[in-house]
């Protein structure tokens, strides 16, 4: 098991990744729950849970907008 910790590049979004070597997974991708950019692509070797642990602050001034 691997844990890591990846962040959005665009909203800041902090998440915790999970990757179990030994099962296989399925093939797909994962989006920011905040501002809905691609952050991982799977293949379906492993098998990868990410969960958002660290929300950014909403500021209503400037909107987030994808890259």
């Amino acid at each position: 098991m691997k844990k890591s910790d990846l962040s959005c590049p665009v909203c800041h979004a902090g998440y915790r990744r999970i990757e179990l070597t030994s099962r296989p997974g399925i093939k797909g991708e994962y989006r920011c729950l905040m501002c809905d950019v691609v952050l991982e692509t799977f293949d379906g070797s492993t098998n990868v849970a990410i969960r958002l642990t660290v929300q950014p602050e909403k500021t209503f001034e400037t909107p987030i907008k994808p890259v």
